[in-house]
């Protein structure tokens, strides 16, 4: 264990210039010189998955699991390249096991939400090691504890890290898991077209492209009370709070979606779209009263593509960012929780048959490249300042799973943005939920798991289901 080379790359893996093979992406390298402008003041976009037990696992327990970690390539070092150009590429760094663990004790499971919050912010770039670390927050003996695997977004986006997760789970016998993904989802960009469907899709890469260079100068969302104290003109304010979700039956939502044959997503975002909803009435908004329909409240949904299967057991090759933003409505002006979500699946479908989640890609790796670097900086901000949440919703395992030999009880993925990010993460039968928010800036939006229950009890009162005791009582409250 005292060996300095034992949780990095193999030495055989480096270049002469202690520099990887392997370029980044442009969307990897823009993470690491920063792609916002710098008046907006944003932090480091560390992706903070997080771990509930009722034992912490031990240092002794996590210090082969970083090991494992440390022999991906992206994990062994730090990023280093030229700001604007896609010539990035990994400067590996020797370093032990345990410098990439720390431990935070609390007095109670009370004190462990506010020590998760208070890790937001912190860095992962200035310690001289690789831009990830794993933070034990250890509460008294047999009381709940967390472990935060805090992994900067540079490193990989959600599938990559989902396909890193599977190698340091293992099920509740200690086998390795199996693929965590769907099939359905890693194989959605692999279905073969007919001729006819590729000439159609030609002509829709045609309309798609100037969709995708029209966004950052579009329409901006309308100006409710979720957004008024936001305004055109966003800073990052460095003061977010984590709000946490009720913990749904992942059974629950699945009912939901085939009684109105739609997707679990449908009416992951419908509902929130309602609770959105619930929140600017609840603020005495005229613009959504006003507007009515026309109401326009949209999220960015970020678009991850899979790696194919040959680079799954590529430790270079596995962990990359290669996703996109898409653009949601939300539909906010239907009172009706149903019209609101045959809105969305609508929206949603045409998103999904489009090509448009490739053409962004496209325009992405190619044109941002040859910009100068405020230019691209401000076209993401232009892009980000028009919406009003960014929806992540990424799979988890079926099953239990144990991690540094313990069982996992809960999870959540909290990530900081420059406007409110939503979390979601399944797991064993259960659908987690988060906002990460500043909850100065947008008043009374404590209120928003309390709303977004309401809606799931209204939908699921429309569609003859009946929903959970622990959801009603949540919209009760």
């Amino acid at each position: 264990m005292g060996n300095k080379k034992s949780a990095g790359a193999k030495y055989e893996e480096r270049g002469a210039d202690g520099l990887s093979a392997r370029k980044m992406s442009f969307t990897s390298a823009s993470m690491a010189f920063g792609a916002w402008p710098e008046a907006v003041k944003m932090c480091e976009p560390t992706i903070n998955a997080t771990l509930f037990f009722k034992t912490c696992p031990s240092v002794e327990g996590l210090v082969p699991l970083v090991q494992v970690v440390g022999s991906y390539e992206r994990c062994s070092g730090v990023p280093e390249g030229t700001p604007g150009k896609a010539d990035w590429r990994i400067r590996y760094v020797d370093f032990k096991p345990e410098d990439m663990i720390r431990t935070i004790s609390v007095n109670s499971p009370d004190e462990i939400h506010g020590t998760i919050e208070g890790l937001l912010h912190d860095s992962c770039r200035n310690k001289g090691l690789p831009w990830w670390e794993i933070v034990r927050i250890e509460g008294p003996p047999n009381t709940e504890s967390a472990v935060v695997i805090r992994i900067d977004h540079v490193i990989g986006d959600g599938i990559s890290l989902v396909n890193l997760m599977e190698q340091i789970l293992e099920d509740t016998e200690g086998k390795k898991l199996d693929n965590i993904i769907p099939a359905s989802m890693a194989n959605k960009f692999k279905k073969k077209k007919t001729f006819g469907q590729r000439v159609s899709q030609f002509f829709q890469c045609i309309y798609y492209f100037f969709v995708v260079l029209g966004l950052p100068a579009g329409a901006f969302d309308s100006n409710t009370a979720f957004r008024k104290k936001l305004g055109k003109k966003m800073v990052y304010t460095w003061k977010r709070k984590l709000v946490k979700f009720e913990t749904m039956p992942l059974a629950y939502i699945k009912q939901l979606k085939s009684e109105g044959g739609v997707s679990l997503n449908d009416v992951m975002f419908s509902c929130l779209g309602g609770a959105l909803r619930k929140y600017n009435l609840s603020q005495g908004c005229e613009v959504t009263e006003k507007k009515g329909k026309k109401t326009l409240m949209r999220a960015l949904m970020p678009v991850a593509f899979p790696r194919p299967d040959v680079d799954k057991n590529d430790k270079s090759a596995i962990l990359r960012n290669k996703w996109v933003f898409v653009s949601g409505d939300f539909g906010v002006g239907y009172e009706d929780c149903m019209e609101r979500l045959h809105f969305v699946n609508g929206k949603m479908n045409t998103l999904k048959n489009s090509p448009l989640a490739g053409v962004q890609l496209a325009v992405q790796e190619t044109i941002p490249p040859k910009l100068p670097v405020n230019l691209g900086r401000q076209t993401v901000y232009d892009t980000f300042i028009r919406h009003s949440i960014i929806f992540s919703n990424v799979p988890g395992p079926e099953k239990p799973v144990k991690f540094g030999g313990e069982q996992v009880t809960e999870t959540q993925m909290y990530f900081n943005n420059l406007v409110p990010q939503v979390g979601i993460l399944s797991y064993d039968g259960k659908i987690f939920m988060n906002m990460n928010i500043d909850t100065e800036a947008i008043p009374g939006s404590e209120a928003l798991p309390q709303y977004f229950a309401q809606e799931l009890v209204e939908l699921s009162t429309k569609l003859g289901i009946e929903a959970p005791l622990e959801i009603i009582n949540k919209a009760k409250e």
